[in-house]
């Protein structure tokens, strides 16, 4: 009888701990759909993040290796998670009413994680912490590092080249060889390799090693090396351009031959990494199965609660009409007495948001229009760029303020030695500044008072601070 009792309590446990399951799965669904769908619409359109779509189905696969021992792991609600999961739902509104999708696509995989760990208690998300864990690679970070990337390749070639004596002139990301010259592009960052050396490496550290200090090394490596091997390759690029008189090393040969470099820098550091390995402890069974009945139900609505509750108040709380301008953005471009509209300048990068080109005082500039209202774009994003990195590389880079407005300053260069001087910003009702945070809290302000909450990028091609100090006030004014 007792058994019976026994069977029937833990079906019933059982049932209700679906129940919650499929509760908190749907919410976390319904809360971060837009979220999801934007993420994985990242990682279809971006050749970095091509990846992120494997992820899943690995942590999956290793929670799937790990089933036997979840079968007798204590399984128990854990409440306590209530207070974590409740913070990052608040970080996910703010990072919404900022429109940073870095932060909303990570409070999206955080939360995941953390819901599973409440749901089946701290003694099992153990077991599967790295599994758990590992889903933060399906976050699409990295392209940030692509200009510190480049300076990196570029300076590791030229000092590679003194040392072989081979005479070089670098300026910028424009290195000149006697017989030639080259540009370390953004496709020549190495940015795709590193994440993506990076995500699998800790995959082998993780299956490889046992010893913590093994796992920590060979992840630096992984961090390291692809670094330091994109220096190379472009190197080998150029002195093979060098010796063969430009025959080689361009064009198509130019893009077989990274392939190859870094299969073989992938081969190499995985095969070195395999002598290192240890043979992982085998896995003992307890002898009885264990499941924990506390009260799922209680533990469920805290985490519900959590998952749901500022999703439910940001709709009080922001529930305000956003203003968005008068439809006529360049209005004031438009209409100034001193302003007249010109062709794009060589140097203005291509773009698909609405922009204007005008001269001012002989000065040309460019303003991109961006109403987060109204279209799904960011006005303050990487991919608003101040000059055409195709065709021109930047000298020097650095900040200054004008008006009390920072404004960054950036000195390029072409191929062929011209040379400009631009100055940028973004521009909202009640603020100008390069600064993006500040940026786009002054947004989320001007919607809470009911202000437009439109803006543009601005690049003026100018190295004259006063000049650029006038024109500011020129065109300051509320947007729309």
């Amino acid at each position: 009888m007792s058994q019976s009792l026994s069977a029937s309590g833990s079906r019933h446990y059982q049932y209700s701990w679906g129940v919650l399951a499929g509760a908190l799965t749907l919410v976390w669904l319904f809360v971060y759909y837009d979220t999801l769908k934007h993420m994985v619409s990242v990682w279809s359109y971006s050749e970095t993040y091509k990846h992120c779509f494997l992820v899943p189905l690995i942590s999956a696969y290793l929670i799937y290796e790990k089933r036997h021992q979840l079968t007798f792991a204590v399984i128990r609600p854990t409440a306590w998670l209530f207070a974590p999961i409740l913070a990052v739902q608040v970080f996910f509104v703010v990072a919404e009413q900022l429109a940073i999708n870095l932060f909303m696509h990570g409070a999206a995989v955080a939360t995941f994680i953390l819901f599973v760990w409440a749901l089946i208690g701290t003694s099992a998300a153990r077991i599967i912490a790295f599994p758990l864990g590992y889903l933060l690679f399906a976050v699409p970070f990295g392209e940030e590092l692509v200009p510190w990337l480049q300076e990196v390749t570029a300076n590791l070639s030229v000092g590679l080249l003194d040392v072989l004596n081979i005479p070089v002139y670098r300026e910028g990301l424009y290195i000149y060889l006697p017989n030639g010259a080259f540009h370390v592009a953004e496709a020549c960052a190495g940015v795709r390799f590193l994440i993506g050396t990076f995500t699998i490496g800790v995959l082998f550290a993780h299956l490889n090693y046992s010893k913590y200090w093994k796992q920590f090394t060979f992840i630096a490596v992984c961090a390291v090396l692809p670094v330091i091997a994109n220096g190379f390759r472009a190197f080998g690029i150029m002195v093979i351009g060098y010796y063969s008189d430009m025959k080689y090393a361009t064009g198509a040969d130019h893009l077989v031959y990274g392939w190859f470099f870094f299969a073989f820098i992938l081969i190499l550091l995985f095969y070195l990494g395999s002598f290192g390995a240890d043979k992982k402890p085998p896995g003992t069974a307890p002898a009885a199965v264990i499941k924990a009945r506390s009260s799922v139900w209680s533990a469920g609505l805290l985490l519900l609660g959590a998952l749901a509750a500022p999703q439910i108040m940001s709709g009080w709380v922001f529930s305000f009409d956003v203003k968005t301008g008068t439809g006529q953005p360049f209005e004031r471009f438009a209409s100034h007495p001193e302003i007249t509209p010109i062709a794009a300048p060589k140097w203005a990068a291509p773009t698909t948001d609405e922009v204007y080109y005008g001269e001012w005082q002989g000065v040309a500039f460019r303003a991109i229009y961006v109403n987060e209202a109204q279209q799904d774009q960011e006005l303050v994003s990487f991919r608003h760029r101040v000059f055409d990195n195709e065709t021109w590389t930047q000298a020097e880079i650095g900040t200054t303020t004008i008006d009390g407005a920072p404004v960054k300053v950036v000195n390029i260069v072409n191929v062929v030695g011209e040379k400009r001087t631009l100055l940028a910003w973004y521009q909202v009702p009640n603020l100008q500044s390069i600064k993006g945070l500040d940026i786009k809290w002054q947004q989320l302000m001007n919607r809470i008072n009911g202000h437009p909450n439109d803006g543009f990028f601005i690049v003026l091609a100018t190295k004259d601070m006063q000049q650029a100090q006038r024109f500011m006030s020129a065109i300051t004014g509320t947007s729309g």
